[in-house]
């Protein structure tokens, strides 16, 4: 599939635009809403934490004016009896004002819990919803992606930047374990003494395609993947690489520094195993799930930044509307063509009016949005 502008010059990523910014629109107008509640929440819980407090301040107060009243009043009072109902009333006043003060702290406590509960929930589905869309429509992102055992269970993590956004997904593999021969069968040359008296080192083809892949680390054209042995953890292999070359350890020592080593090395084969450890983060992974977005170091969800995030992510769409309507035919709307791998060719359009019209629904960050974008009128 080629995607270009009206006037057949490719358009600078490959992707069905239009799309997206229908899907940019439609996630805003449902998470927006959602983080204004869950602000709303927030607000009024701290709303009812000073109400709390402060009936708290005023038990202490009225004890304490008891307290002053009853000891300015017995301050020269001796008798016995006197002095008794003087303590037993104080220590009434105190229990009774610890009684209630404790039975404010349990109903802010179970109030707290209940917006906390209700918090969580809006802030799942936000989650939920960018989820998708995090996915692949994030222009320009840069992405690490981690495989590791946790709980003798295959996991997967990525995490992805641009311009001061980090996103962290959860992969779900669609196998609990992946040996060596799950995607190619390997032999790599190692060390191995022989006889009795020198114990001499020599060349040995060791076949590691029962070995388990225990962790990866993929960054652009870097990896690093550590094979291990089930019966000897010990015995492990670490490959390296980049895009010009790769570098394998074993144990302690470095199967591609020794001339020996290298020259019964298989490349071919190394190089075929390592692009199916990149291909492994597509061929593997069943499902992801957005568990974490950070801006500016923080975390989002905690922070009420969404719209910040979507703000970001429109100024980096709206570059995009501007050279559409730049090399566009038709005032007013934003066009993409579209060539199919049969030759066929359609084009796709939305027009700013109809966006703008959307972006109203949500109020003064739509409106906002919607300049970001370059689709207002002015």
């Amino acid at each position: 599939m080629r995607y270009t502008f009206q006037d057949s010059t490719d358009f600078p990523v490959q992707r069905d635009f239009i799309q997206d910014l229908q899907d940019l629109i439609r996630i805003s107008t449902e998470v927006i809403p959602l983080e204004k509640s869950a602000i709303k929440i927030k607000n009024e819980n701290r709303g009812k934490i000073a109400i709390y407090e402060k009936r708290i301040q005023e038990i202490d107060m009225f004890e304490k004016d008891i307290r002053d009243c009853i000891e300015n009043r017995t301050a020269e009072v001796n008798a016995a009896d006197i002095l008794e109902i003087k303590a037993r009333t104080l220590e009434t006043s105190s229990t009774v004002a610890l009684t209630k003060k404790n039975e404010k702290l349990e109903e802010l406590d179970r109030e707290n819990k209940l917006d906390l509960m209700e918090v969580q929930q809006l802030e799942t589905r936000i989650l939920s919803n960018l989820s998708p869309f995090f996915e692949d429509s994030i222009y320009g992102a840069k992405s690490i992606y981690y495989a590791f055992v946790e709980d003798k269970k295959l996991r997967g993590k990525q995490v992805s930047f641009v311009d001061g956004m980090q996103y962290e997904f959860e992969l779900y593999f669609t196998r609990d374990t992946l040996k060596v021969k799950d995607l190619h069968e390997l032999t790599l040359p190692v060390w191995s003494k022989s006889g009795i008296i020198s114990r001499e080192k020599k060349v040995k083809k060791l076949d590691i395609s029962d070995f388990y892949i225990s962790s990866i680390e993929y960054e652009g054209n870097n990896l690093k993947a550590v094979l291990e042995d089930n019966k000897d953890p010990e015995n492990r292999f670490i490959i390296s690489a980049d895009e010009k070359t790769f570098l394998i350890l074993h144990k302690d020592y470095e199967i591609t520094g020794y001339e020996e080593l290298a020259a019964a090395l298989n490349r071919d084969s190394v190089n075929i195993f390592i692009i199916k450890l990149i291909e492994l983060f597509k061929e593997f992974v069943g499902s992801k799930r957005l568990r974490r977005i950070m801006l500016d170091g923080k975390n989002v969800v905690d922070e009420n930044r969404i719209f910040d995030c979507l703000k970001l992510i429109a100024s980096i769409y709206g570059q995009l509307i501007t050279q559409c309507i730049e090399k566009g035919y038709t005032e007013g709307e934003i066009t993409l063509k579209i060539e199919e791998p049969e030759g066929i060719r359609t084009e796709k359009y939305l027009e700013k009016s109809e966006m703008l019209r959307e972006f109203s629904t949500i109020g003064s960050e739509g409106q906002e949005l919607a300049k970001i974008l370059k689709v207002t009128e002015t």
